[in-house]
């Protein structure tokens, strides 16, 4: 019966230990540290172009660039640590476009290469609270928190279009 019990108590902490983080891209903490300041300057993006508004996404989109120059790949250990390989690299050139982009529709457009590099690492990190939507008309994806659709690509025009396919508010 000791032993039994023993093999419950064990077993019961292998959960626990499993539930506690992703074990899958386990290594990618301190990366993931660094990608939230870069994925609040992208959300602010995202509101913004989804309000049709342009104030302030060109600054967001240079701070981007900045700070995912500072980050290196080589911050992700592990088995998987060559997933992450390009992304800093591909948010910065994505950002890059976008803070030289002149008018609403160049940004909307150099967004969609801007969120590529974002949703990649948001679909293997998983940050807290953060939807990945997809929009079939544009086609395009993006990031934002809460599970009412602001389509960026679209604004005011079609500001619902869009299915959230991963993320805290995604059907199951």
């Amino acid at each position: 019966m000791k032993r039994l019990y023993l093999i419950f108590i064990i077993g019961f902490m292998f959960l626990i230990i499993l539930s506690t983080g992703n074990p899958v891209f386990a290594g990618s903490e301190k990366f993931d540290e660094l990608m939230q300041p870069i994925l609040a300057e992208y959300l602010k993006i995202a509101d913004s172009l989804a309000s049709d508004k342009t104030d302030g996404v060109a600054d967001a989109a240079k701070k981007i660039e900045s700070l995912a120059g500072n980050i290196s790949s080589s911050l992700v250990t592990g088995e998987h640590a060559s997933h992450y390989k390009n992304i800093p690299k591909n948010i910065s050139e994505g950002a890059k476009k976008m803070a030289l982009a002149k008018d609403i529709a160049s940004l909307r457009a150099t967004l969609v290469e801007l969120s590529k590099p974002m949703v990649m690492w948001t679909s293997m990190s998983k940050p807290s609270g953060i939807n990945v939507i997809y929009c079939s008309m544009n086609p395009g994806s993006w990031l934002q928190k809460g599970a009412k659709i602001r389509n960026p690509y679209y604004g005011s025009k079609m500001l619902s279009c869009g299915e959230i396919i991963s993320g805290p508010d995604a059907k199951k």
